[in-house]
């Protein structure tokens, strides 16, 4: 998980928890449960494969392998392990698809430019 993360400490969700609401952690966070709202963390996201989210995500890292139904902004990584399925756009640093998964969307890579030394 996450190092930006004090203590390691990891929220979990697990399967059969179901969550009607935004969920907002520093830290990291699994969910093999259900969602219905946004998930915002400055930590790691990591999506089960029992996992359902219905709702935006914003993160740093996020790893999926559950199904979500909404947009992903992270500033870091995205990867998406087979079997996920993903509805929604994505933006994010870098992005990992495995061949098998299921995405619909549109998809955005953001990258930090480096400012040019000024010349005299």
């Amino acid at each position: 998980m996450s190092k930006e993360n004090p203590g390691n400490a990891v929220n979990l969700l697990c399967e059969g928890t179901v969550i009607v609401g935004d969920i907002k952690t520093k830290s990291d966070i699994r969910i093999d449960g259900i969602i219905k709202g946004k998930v915002i963390t400055s930590g790691r996201l990591v999506v089960g494969s029992t996992a359902k989210i219905e709702g935006n995500i914003d993160c740093v890292n996020v790893d999926v392998s559950g199904g979500i139904t909404g947009d992903i902004v992270a500033s870091g990584t995205v990867v998406l392990k087979v079997p996920a399925k993903v509805m929604g756009n994505i933006s994010a640093g870098m992005i990992s698809i495995e061949p098998g998964v299921v995405f619909n969307g549109n998809c955005q890579m953001l990258k930090k430019e480096k400012s040019e030394p000024v010349k005299e």
